[in-house]
């Protein structure tokens, strides 16, 4: 089973595959911790891995809503751009590897938690910000708090404000209630639903009550997003940066209606920067970096091309 699905839905399958002919044993052991867990202040820590090493820009991607360094969501893109720079993928709080904190988490704290990270884990600026997802909304915060440090962005099939609209928010309640179904009878560290023999470690872990709850309550953070965050580039816009927007090719056959408003919301993106371009991933799903990590990869480099010859991103 591979993690390449927003946790909500993998957790809707399993929730719904009965029955389980195998299911991950109740003495499931969390795997160790990938990369660094660094102290962002208080005895907290946050989980990063690092690869690569170039003179330039220190590449960050920031993760979708759900997702974490999980190698078969973000690795092989990660891989990809570590042949030609240093990059870093971190777990949010209470994802991944990453310790908790307390409920009522704003994205605006998130960004903040990136940046104590970036800090005290001795990862230099320049940053060129891979957004991927919901993460795009963050990277774009974070070049409004930021702005200094940050010389480029990429954003991967990423949300845009229409995550506030109503029909958005309606599906948003109703993947909170499903998760809180899961948290109903869990138990600490043991997933809160029948799994597939053989399903990774690092995959499984997804389904446990803690890493649950930490994506419950990043889902409501949208939500406690303030309204001048929910307006047309309520998370600002991005001058003169150096953009590459890439987005999704797959679709379903004839498009559905999803697919034609999310194209034209993807397409709108590149008006973010008076230096950007489209890419289309041809092959992909939501999960390019998984999905055509090259294409990923490729954005990285022509962003960090654009920025070493103070130049148009092509």
């Amino acid at each position: 089973m591979r993690l390449v699905c927003t946790l909500y839905v993998c957790l809707a399958m399993a929730v719904t595959a009965l029955p389980a002919a195998a299911q991950v044993p109740a003495a499931f052991e969390k795997p160790a911790a990938p990369g660094r867990l660094v102290d962002v202040g208080g005895g907290r820590r946050l989980h990063v891995v690092c690869k690569g090493s170039a003179d330039g820009p220190s590449v960050i991607i920031e993760a979708g809503l759900s997702q974490y360094t999980a190698a078969s969501t973000y690795g092989k893109a990660q891989e990809a751009i570590a042949a030609f720079a240093r990059v870093c993928v971190y777990d949010r709080a209470g994802m991944g590897w990453s310790d908790a904190v307390a409920e009522g988490r704003t994205h605006r704290g998130m960004v903040e938690d990136l940046h104590r990270l970036l800090e005290a884990a001795n990862i230099p600026s320049p940053y060129v910000l891979v957004g991927h997802s919901m993460g795009g909304l963050l990277v774009r915060q974070f070049v409004q708090a930021h702005r200094g440090d940050v010389v480029g962005v990429v954003l991967a099939d990423a949300t845009s404000e229409s995550i506030f609209e109503p029909q958005a928010s309606a599906a948003r309640a109703g993947i909170i209630a499903q998760i809180e179904k899961g948290l109903t009878n869990g138990r600490p560290g043991v997933p809160v639903a029948p799994l597939p023999a053989g399903t990774a470690p690092e995959v499984a872990m997804s389904f446990t009550p803690a890493i649950l709850a930490a994506v419950k309550d990043e889902y409501q953070a949208i939500d406690r997003a303030p309204a001048d965050m929910r307006r047309r580039h309520g998370y600002g816009t991005l001058a003169d940066l150096p953009l590459v927007v890439v987005r999704r090719g797959r679709t379903a056959q004839p498009p559905s209606v999803v697919d034609t408003l999310w194209r034209a919301e993807q397409e709108q993106l590149p008006g973010l920067s008076g230096n950007s371009i489209l890419v289309v991933a041809d092959h992909s799903g939501h999960v390019i970096p998984f999905d055509e990590p090259a294409v990923v990869a490729d954005a990285v480099r022509r962003v960090i091309s654009a920025w070493r010859r103070n130049g148009r991103v092509e």
